[in-house]
């Protein structure tokens, strides 16, 4: 995993993209102080997933992405990208398996100024956790060793022994178990919490089942008392329906006799009444003689009147002939008048409709012409797109053709370039490998000397070291005590929290109401307020006897509009929802207003509704539901109290004694009580976390502050054990040391011969590369000058598309315009012919109005005249009508003297016939009463049937009365049942019908939960499992690892100081998994008895050697020194060198530095410098002609990518350089 480029943009200083190339072993960064090298070293963390801005050298995140200078503005984005080589097989395997066939690995980071971020691996978006586990036990990573940055080389020497323990555990390759253990950890956590909240939910379920099994069994009971009270009322009107039919078979045989007595009296007075009407006949007779008579007096009277009339009316109709006439020759000038106008019009529209007619056919013939340009031209257009549609798709193919070929040659080339490179560095290798054979050798004789001349030394003072031992020991146990302290009070909140937010969740649920209630409550109507449960504060010790009074109404839904609260009911009852009962929140009537006095009997502990707390606007809403029900101790005492103050009294155990007698009482929770009981449980709870809250806090305080003076100690006491065993793991390391040249030598010996293997592979492999390279140049030709000539082509055909297009749209344009012309003369046709016709129809309608008025003066004349000739005659008739009105006048008198006779002898008849028509009229009636009654039956029964039928969901009684008659007929005991049945149902109140389908719900949720309980137990079990596994693989391979890391760190200390003593101690051996790791160092000839008091060079060199020793034994792909050679002098600098150096066979090393001999060491060296202000720039000088890169680029004359102007930056990279007192060695 090899660092092969990193690309930076807009980060920090770095605003331009750059990208910097590491193919050497050692690579330097120079420049002077504050040109952005440091921003380099930085931009690595970044990428790898650092998330502290404190650790970059900022305050926030946003403070990565480049503000603007003076000369260049802001950035929206920053960017950096790391790639990695994988070719590595060592490294390879320690890598998640999705990236282990990756020949490289990219590492993009970006964040956006709106604080936005991206995480990629070859372009692939992932999370910033697939990034840190990429790195987990490769010694790559933000806290790793693999990152020194400056003035840290020191604080790992003075840092706490605890944190100097994470590049052991980095070395070991546990941090990934560390990783894996705090998810498991917080995994626990979260799974504990959700154990915490089932067991909750499961026991809230279980206190309810009971609760829902009795209103289940309610529900039973309710439907067994209405099956048998149906089945009552049926047996009634089965009954009753049996006596309607018999009652009308009486009723009917009645009527039958009585209509045969009416038949016989009827026909008797016909008789007599057909010797009446014989005589009536004969005054009849007489009487029409007389009307005769009258009748011809009165018509000759009438004659005179008649003719009178005849002769007035003619008059007047004379003068309205006159009048008439007039008026007709007036509107006969008129119409002629009019008639001229229509004429003289009509003619100009006929003359109007030939000239538009001419038009039309002119400019139609115009239109069709230019639309057949048209359609020729739109033809020549597609022809001229085909034909460039062709050409695009040769030129794609060609394309593509090209970028294949050059592809394959790119490709070719690399590897030809690896294979060339590999070989060069495999000779490199095999002399550096003879080199290190003879350097190891003369190792081991030294190492041989050194173990010979170790023996002993003295040890840091045992009083101080025994005195700091008994206050550590002092202080261990009051933190651990404290350290429970805070475990309870986090445990005792979290029990508390999570229990509140159990009842939240049930109380917002509204586990344990009824379907009607919940669908009322859930829903967002304004009117409604809640559940009377929820208006109430009750005490603890009236819980019951406040569910036992009120029972299933502690669920009503209070509404604020009654109203309201009734259309919501009808809607539960049309939508099937179930049942609900409302109550409103300003009741009218107000009970318990008498108050009765009880305030001196001790049996009496008070009003109930003075002991219920409540808001001041439910006032009457209590006082309504409670009413003046008194508060007893007892079942007994609740007997008594009825009896003396005549009111309602429930005991505290929840027995209920009213008024009338009736008692309920009973044992177990319900729904009711469990109502009251959460919401005074949650109020509870709410001051309890608080209070806890503000414990908990006092309690961490006083835990850090023991804890902190535990550190303190422990941070003395780890000094003071510095040098306990200092002589003795000397002695082994040395020994380590000389096992270790041993093995490195044997190592090295097969080293060399896997490099003369490798090389006579690598002959074959330019052989067969040369030969690709040579075919696949020659047809990368042939398609280039193919596509040239697609090109000059496809320009070609688009200019003459474009010529095509233009001449289209000008024609098509010039179309549409004779069109719209076209159609504007067409609509000035038809508004001609319109007008025409109108005129043609007024014309005709004023012709026929001409003809009819010339007929009706013609009428008028001859009317005149005949009414002149009958007023003449009118005057004859009239003497002659006079003379017969006397005449008849005579004969009438003559004739009514005879009719008073005859009228007395119909008289007498008539009376007898009287008498007749009474006796029928008396059986008729009888008739109708019988009818009647049997009316009055057929509506009873009918009646009967369609209350049966709405009653019983369209039950036709006359189906089941054959299931009722054979039973005896209802009696007072029957009757008596069914009040009492429809008593016991109104007494039972509100009935949850769901209650049975709510019961088996929470039963099937019961099982549920508790099989979940199960599952995370399980899980719980398992992770504890999972848990000890990493904690067991951690101890060995810590173990193992920091003891050949001290026995390295004790060579490397040697080799860097020349001699002395270094060696690396456990601060708690007992404990691996928390132990610290301290630092025991003895530089040549001094005696310290804190390591504080080295030198800052002596710190400097003593972390290098703790570093290389980790390298050595673990080497990261790569490390990052920054500024790690300052404190060093000009010989320790060297010999840090020379350690690099050494090491660059597996590791890459990357060095800022100021130091010249540093600089003078690397293999390339790159500048940094601020040619603009604020805007860092690079340049690149290779310093050692003769290093070779560890994998050639395939532009073997390219160095790095960096913007214009490097010449120049390089110039000024050199002035700055000197100015700050160094100097670029170029």
């Amino acid at each position: 995993m090899h660092i092969k480029k990193l690309e930076i943009a807009g980060f920090k200083s770095f605003v331009d993209r750059t990208v910097i190339h590491f193919d050497h072993d050692v690579v330097g960064i120079v420049g002077p102080n504050g040109c952005g090298k440091s921003n380099i070293v930085d931009a690595f963390r970044w990428c790898m997933g650092e998330q502290s801005a404190k650790h970059l050298r900022g305050k926030s995140m946003d403070d990565v992405i480049f503000n603007g200078s003076e000369s260049r503005a802001a950035h929206g984005l920053a960017e950096v990208t790391m790639t990695f080589e994988n070719s590595d097989p060592e490294y390879r395997k320690e890598l998640p398996i999705e990236y282990r066939d990756y020949e490289e690995i990219a590492i993009t980071r970006r964040l956006f100024r709106d604080g936005t971020s991206e995480y990629l691996i070859n372009r692939a978006q992932v999370r910033l956790r697939d990034i840190t586990e990429l790195f987990l036990g490769t010694g790559v990573g933000t806290k790793a060793y693999s990152i020194v940055e400056q003035g840290r080389i020191g604080q790992i020497v003075s840092a706490r022994a605890s944190d100097r323990r994470v590049f052991i555990e980095e070395a070991a390759g546990i941090t990934k178990y560390k990783q894996r253990k705090k998810q498991a950890e917080r995994k626990m956590d979260q799974t504990r919490q959700n154990l915490l909240r089932v067991t909750d939910i499961v026991a809230e379920i279980e206190r309810t089942r009971s609760s829902l099994k009795r209103q289940a069994a309610k529900a039973e009971r309710f439907v067994r008392y209405r099956e048998e009270l149906e089945d009552l009322f049926l047996h009634d009107a089965s009954h009753r329906l049996l006596e309607f039919t018999v009652v009308e078979r009486v009723e009917r045989t009645a009527l039958t006799v009585a209509s045969e007595s009416s038949v016989d009296q009827r026909t008797t007075l016909e008789s007599e009444d057909s010797s009446l009407r014989a005589a009536r006949d004969e005054a009849a007779k007489i009487e029409e003689k007389a009307e005769t008579a009258s009748t011809e007096a009165f018509d000759a009277d009438n004659r005179v009147s008649t003719l009178q009339s005849e002769f007035e009316r003619a008059r007047d109709r004379l003068s309205h002939l006159k009048e008439r006439e007039r008026t007709g020759k007036q509107e006969e000038e008129e119409i002629a008048l009019r008639l001229e106008s229509l004429l003289k019009e009509a003619k100009e529209l006929d003359d109007r409709i030939t000239e538009l007619h001419a038009d039309e056919t002119a400019r139609g013939e115009d239109t069709a012409r230019e639309d057949a340009l048209l359609a020729s031209l739109r033809k020549e257009e597609g022809d001229a797109g085909r034909s460039v549609g062709d050409l695009r798709g040769n030129l794609a193919s060609t394309t593509t053709a090209v970028a294949k070929v050059g592809a394959q040659l790119d490709a070719v080339i690399q590897r030809l370039t690896e294979a060339r490179t590999r070989k060069d560095s495999l000779a490199s290798d095999r002399q550096d490998v003879e080199s290190e054979v003879q350097a190891t050798e003369a190792k081991i004789s030294a190492l041989k000397r050194t173990v010979e001349e170790l023996a002993e030394g003295k040890r840091l003072s045992d009083v101080e070291f025994e005195e700091l031992k008994a206050e550590l020991s002092t202080l261990r146990p009051k933190v651990t005590e404290t350290e429970k302290e805070v475990d309870t009070a986090k445990n005792e909140l979290g029990f508390k929290r999570n229990r509140l937010r159990v009842l939240e969740d049930l109380h917002r649920r509204l586990e344990g109401v009824g379907n009607g209630a919940r669908a009322l409550l859930s829903g967002d109507e304004a009117t409604v307020n809640g559940m009377v449960a929820d208006r109430l504060d009750v005490p603890e010790e009236l819980t019951a006897a406040l569910a036992g009074l009120l029972g299933d109404r502690l669920q009503c839904v209070i509404v604020s509009d009654p109203e309201r609260g009734l259309e919501l009911l009808d809607e539960l009852r049309t939508g099937n929802r179930g049942r609900a009962t409302i109550a409103p929140q300003r009741p009218r009537y107000t009970a318990g207003a008498s108050r009765p006095e009880v305030d001196d009997d001790p049996m009496v502990l008070g009003l109930l509704a003075d002991r219920i707390g409540h808001a001041s606007d439910d006032e009457a809403l209590v006082r309504t539901l409670v009413g003046d029900t008194i508060i007893v101790r007892s079942a007994s005492d609740a007997m008594k109290a009825v009896h003396r103050y005549n009111v309602t009294a429930v005991a505290l155990d929840g027995t209920v004694v009213h008024e009338d007698g009736f008692v309920s009482g009973g044992s177990g929770d319900d729904a009711a009580s469990a109502m009251v009981e959460q919401k005074r449980e949650m109020r509870h709870l709410t001051v309890e976390v608080a209070e806890l809250d503000e414990k908990l806090k006092e309690v961490n305080e006083r835990y850090n502050t023991q804890r902190a003076r535990m550190t303190e100690v422990g941070t003395s006491l780890d000094q003071a054990r510095q040098g306990v065993h200092e002589s003795e793991m000397a002695h082994v390391t040395t020994t380590k040391d000389l096992a270790n040249a041993q093995n490195n030598a044997d190592r090295l010996q097969r080293r060399m011969g896997s490099l003369d293997n490798e090389g006579g592979q690598l002959d074959e492999r330019i052989e067969q590369s040369t030969n690709s390279e040579k075919q696949f140049r020659e047809t990368l030709d042939t398609d280039k000058v193919r596509l040239a000539e697609f090109e000059v082509q496809l320009r070609k055909a688009l200019e003459n598309l474009h010529e095509h297009r233009e001449k289209t749209a000008a024609q098509a344009a010039m179309v549409t315009e004779r069109k719209v012309r076209l159609a504007q003369v067409r609509e000035q046709v038809e508004a001609a012919r319109s007008a025409r016709q109108r005129v043609a129809s007024s014309t005709k309608d004023l012709d026929w109005r001409s003809e009819r008025l010339n007929k009706e003066l013609l009428e008028n004349a001859a009317n005149y005249g005949e009414t002149a000739a009958l007023m003449v005659v009118n005057q004859e008739q009239r003497a002659d009508a006079n003379v017969k009105a006397r005449e008849s006048h005579g004969a009438l008198a003559d004739v009514r003297e005879l009719l008073e006779q005859i009228r007395g002898a119909v008289a007498t008849q008539d009376t007898a016939l009287t008498a007749l028509r009474a006796d029928l009229q008396a059986v008729e009636e009888e008739v109708r009463t019988r009818q009647m009654e049997l009316q009055r039956i057929e509506m009873e029964r009918d009646h009967l049937l369609e209350g049966v039928r709405e009653r019983f969901r369209g039950l036709d009684l006359r189906r089941v009365v054959g299931d009722y008659h054979l039973r005896a007929a209802p009696d007072a005991e029957h009757r008596r049942r069914i009040d009492e049945l429809t008593k016991l149902i109104d007494r039972m109140g509100p009935v949850n019908l769901d209650a049975a389908a709510e019961f088996q719900e929470a039963e099937t949720r019961y099982t549920e939960l508790t099989s979940q309980r199960d599952d995370i137990e399980e899980a719980l079990t398992e992770l504890e499992r999972a848990i000890k596994q990493m904690n067991r693989e951690s101890r060995k391979r810590f173990k193992e690892t920091f003891e050949a890391v001290n026995e390295l760190f004790k060579a490397s200390f040697q080799k860097l100081f020349k001699g002395g003593h270094g060696e690396l101690k456990l601060s708690d051996p007992e404990n691996l998994l928390e132990t610290g790791i301290d630092i025991i160092a003895q530089p040549p000839g001094k005696k310290l008895a804190n390591i504080e008091l080295m030198s800052g060079g002596e710190k400097a060199l003593t972390a290098t050697a703790l570093i290389f020793a980790i390298f050595q034994y673990k080497p990261s792909p790569f490390c990052i020194l920054d500024e790690v050679d300052a404190p060093l002098d000009e010989a320790n600098v060297k010999r840090y060198n020379e350690a690099i150096r050494s090491m660059t066979d597996r590791s890459q090393f990357i060095l800022i530095t100021h130091i010249r001999q540093t600089m003078q060491s690397v293999d390339v060296l790159y500048g940094v410098t601020m040619g603009e202000p604020g805007v860092s720039r690079l340049v690149s000088v290779k310093v050692n002609d003769e290093a070779e890169p560890r994998k050639q680029r395939r532009l073997p004359a390219r160095e790095a990518e960096f913007p214009a102007g490097t010449s120049a930056a390089v110039e000024e990279l050199s002035d700055a350089a000197a100015d700050d007192g160094q100097q670029v060695v170029a």
